[in-house]
């Protein structure tokens, strides 16, 4: 059964109505070659950018919350190389409370353990994603000896990969070709999906009636995000930021 929006709660598709609106006089941003949009005044309102809040099947129940500074990390990236003003304040949602989630725009989901969302869960996550919203859920690689698995376990994309057709039965998910849009919607990512560390699976979209729902990937983008010049490099760590940017932008401009 498809949720019917509650009119009490943000709307979210008014939201991102409103973000189009700002970006609408930035003279064609979607022609424009990366980086995409430098402009030393932002304009337009703040817009939030938000975590997911939720439980995991391992022993450690905040596994959700890592490394919040690489979130801040990414909102500094986008608003030093583009006309977006974004607050640079971490904000959490809780999968529990549809009310939190409708705040959001766009929501990152982000964690090492499988999820182990409810049917509440599920159902919020589904409403928010019928309203306009938009989720980016990203795997952050189990080291090894952590846990007693190895760096080779993706347990959170995974997971997700069950979960995303369980919240959303009718509509697509499936491995994204190169020449995606998703890929240069600012930067040209030539080579898809860049890559931190575990397994190279991709980046995989939830689609439904021609918009993209939502993108799941086990790349390890955040890492790059956090700490990345200590444990990748600075090419890597570029490519982190720049597709990062390429999802925000594409999620958020994407034809509903």
């Amino acid at each position: 059964m498809i949720l019917s929006p509650n009119p009490s709660a943000v709307d979210t598709q008014l939201e991102r109505r409103h973000f189009l609106k700002i970006m609408a006089g930035a003279a064609g941003f979607l022609s424009i070659p990366a980086p995409l949009l430098h402009s030393a005044e932002p304009r337009g309102s703040l817009v939030n950018w938000g975590r997911v809040k939720f439980a995991s099947a391992g022993a450690d129940q905040g596994n959700w919350g890592v490394h919040p500074q690489g979130d801040l990390n990414m909102v500094d990236y986008l608003s030093a190389n583009s006309s977006l003003q974004i607050s640079n304040k971490w904000n959490v949602a809780d999968v529990a409370r549809i009310e939190e989630l409708a705040q959001f725009p766009f929501l990152y989901m982000h964690s090492e353990d499988t999820p182990a969302l409810d049917d509440t869960a599920r159902a919020n996550l589904r409403e928010y994603l019928l309203r306009g919203g938009f989720l980016f859920a990203e795997d952050c690689v189990i080291g090894r000896g952590t846990h007693g698995r190895n760096n080779r376990n993706d347990f959170f994309f995974m997971g997700m990969m069950e979960e995303l057709p369980r919240i959303m039965p009718e509509a697509k998910l499936e491995r994204l070709p190169n020449d995606h849009p998703v890929f240069h919607t600012a930067y040209h990512m030539r080579g898809g999906m860049p890559h931190m560390q575990g397994t190279p699976h991709g980046l995989y979209g939830l689609t439904l009636n021609g918009r993209v729902l939502a993108l799941l990937s086990p790349s390890d983008l955040h890492c790059g995000w956090t700490n990345g010049y200590k444990w990748f490099g600075a090419d890597q760590v570029q490519q982190a930021l720049q597709m990062g940017t390429n999802i925000y932008l594409f999620a958020m401009t994407q034809e509903a």
